[in-house]
C-alpha cells in the first residue's frame, strides 16, 4: 500500500524539522575569576581559546570543528548574554558550540563539574608562565542559549508611510 501524499508531506517536514533541531548551534558561556584578561597577550588568548575548545569537544563527544572559543573582558556585553545582571567576573569565556542538539543537555554538561575540572586544570597549564593568572581559576556561572534566541533576526523594514498629495 502506497503511502498518502500527505502523510509523504508531513514525513518530509519532520525530516526537515529533525535536521534544523539536530543542527542548530548554542551559544555556551563561563563567567570566570582567577585571570586578569587585560594581561593576556593576543597569543595567550588564542591559546586560552583552542585549549576549551580541546576540553569541551573531548567532554560533549563532539568534533573539534563544531567547538569555538574565545576569551573576552568579565564585563563583555554579548547580544545573547548582556553583562546587566551578570555576577562581576575576570573573564567571560564564550564558546559556539554547533550541532548542540539540546541547549539543556549542554548546559548540563557545562555546569558539571568534570568538564569546569578539566577547564580550570588547562587554563592553569596553558597560562602557568602568564603575569594574567591573579589567583586560583574558577567558574563562577554558565549559561547556554540556542543561537536563533540569541541572535534574532531583525524585523522586515516596512515603507515610510507618504503624506497622501
Amino acid at each position: 500500500m502506497a503511502a498518502s501524499p500527505g502523510i509523504a508531506v508531513q514525513a518530509l517536514l519532520l525530516a526537515v524539522a529533525m535536521v534544523q533541531i539536530v543542527s542548530q548551534s548554542c551559544h555556551a558561556d563561563l563567567l570566570m575569576k582567577g585571570i586578569n584578561y587585560a594581561a593576556l597577550s593576543q597569543q595567550e588568548q588564542q591559546a586560552v581559546g583552542q585549549t576549551v575548545s580541546a576540553q569541551i569537544a573531548a567532554e560533549t563527544g563532539m568534533a573539534a570543528q563544531d567547538v569555538m572559543c574565545k576569551i573576552f573582558a568579565g564585563n563583555y556585553n554579548a547580544a545573547w548574554s548582556p553583562s546587566q545582571g551578570r555576577p562581576p567576573a575576570d573573564a567571560f569565556l564564550a564558546s559556539l558550540v554547533n550541532k548542540c542538539g539540546s541547549a539543556e543537555m549542554v548546559l548540563g554538561v557545562f555546569r558539571g563539574p568534570q568538564l569546569q575540572s578539566k577547564i580550570v586544570s588547562a587554563l592553569q597549564s596553558a597560562l602557568a608562565n602568564s603575569g594574567a593568572l591573579t589567583g586560583t581559576i574558577s567558574i563562577i556561572g554558565a549559561s547556554v542559549v540556542p543561537e536563533q534566541v540569541a541572535t534574532p533576526t531583525p524585523a522586515p523594514s516596512l515603507p515610510i508611510p507618504q503624506p497622501d498629495p
